[in-house]
């Protein structure tokens, strides 16, 4: 249909452009883009007006089309090395992710997850690129995870989470495991608990070799002071840390003291303590790693080490956008401070 003006034609309803939100706002249409994306070079009454008309009119940027033009996507990708039921299941990383998205949400990035195993490098790399990802966030990569190097070659800006690289064109956020695991054997020691067992997990992960680190350096730092010092690394299963325990406990030198690398492997020290007839804290004092909902209700309650979950998130997340856009950082190795929070499993006034 056409009306009596010469040279409109309308058709219905059509969809507004970022040139359309400009001519009813009287800018450009880079000021509009400007706008949009948070960008410096436009006053703040335009930005409000500019606002206003988006919001009026229900404008949504066409996604294909900014990817086109900017070839970017504004979506970031955290890849799991894990299922999608052990990545929610997990003690850490559902709390990360939560910050990830709300830092990703509050910057106008969406957030993908992507989970994979070490066969599908490939799948990983494949999704990144076709799908335009604008950044990648590894919460479990370790010192030899293919995927770290093979997403430095794509150019794709990388962080990582718990890992410590020394690659050019990485950052990482990561806290102090070493710090927290030496301050509790010290702690044990100070309390005269010199037989001592680190219960660590595996030792292809990162954390692990800090805190174990972090162990062994109280241990040497002790010196004669030490009776017996020994490590045992078990899954991070409540169940296998039990039957380790069981082992550990009935053997020719049982200690008096075991620094467990997750809460997980804490709980299945006190089940193994509690079948054996030993009183914690009185014959044996038992710290964990996590802080755990359900540290508070073991019998006794335990005293484990808090992360910074939510700001390692945030710091991974800002981190990122800032590679992203080209931005000057501070640095790209981030490490956070831990807390360690005394409960009854071990002595009073021990920490």
């Amino acid at each position: 249909m056409r009306n009596g003006r010469r040279g409109t034609h309308v058709d219905g309803p059509r969809k507004l452009t970022i040139r359309d939100i400009a001519a009813i706002a009287g800018v450009s249409a880079g000021t509009v883009s400007r706008a949009m994306n948070g960008q410096a070079g436009v006053g703040e009454e335009t930005r409000q007006r500019i606002a206003r008309i988006i919001d009026e009119h229900g404008f949504k940027v066409d996604p294909t089309a900014r990817q086109l033009s900017t070839g970017r996507s504004d979506t970031i990708a955290v890849v799991f090395p894990l299922h999608a039921s052990e990545v929610v299941m997990h003690p850490v990383y559902p709390a990360l992710l939560g910050a990830l998205g709300d830092a990703a949400e509050h910057a106008g990035f969406d957030l993908l997850l992507l989970t994979s195993s070490t066969q599908k490098v490939a799948h990983v790399l494949d999704t990144v690129k076709r799908r335009r990802v604008d950044g990648v966030v590894l919460p479990a990569a370790g010192a030899h995870d293919p995927l770290i190097k093979r997403l430095t070659g794509i150019g794709a800006p990388t962080v990582l989470i718990g890992h410590r690289s020394s690659l050019s064109g990485v950052g990482w956020v990561d806290c102090t495991h070493d710090v927290a695991a030496r301050d509790l054997t010290r702690g044990m020691l100070a309390a005269g608990r010199t037989d001592l067992v680190l219960l660590n997990g595996p030792p292809r992960v990162s954390a692990c070799k800090l805190r174990s680190a972090g162990f062994w350096a109280a241990v040497k730092e002790a010196g004669d002071a030490v009776g017996s010092a020994r490590e045992v690394s078990v899954p991070f299963d409540t169940a296998a840390a039990a039957a380790a325990a069981d082992e550990v406990l009935a053997g020719d030198i049982p200690p008096t003291g075991v620094v467990c690398s997750s809460d997980t492997i804490a709980a299945g020290v006190l089940d193994s303590a509690r079948r054996a007839g030993l009183k914690v804290p009185d014959d044996l004092a038992v710290s964990g790693f996590d802080d755990r909902s359900f540290a508070t209700h073991t019998s006794p309650p335990l005293t484990t080490v808090r992360m910074p979950l939510h700001d390692t998130g945030q710091a991974a997340a800002t981190m990122l956008f800032a590679m992203i856009g080209g931005e000057p950082l501070p640095s790209r190795r981030v490490i956070l401070p831990t807390e360690i929070v005394p409960r009854g499993s071990t002595p009073a006034g021990m920490l």
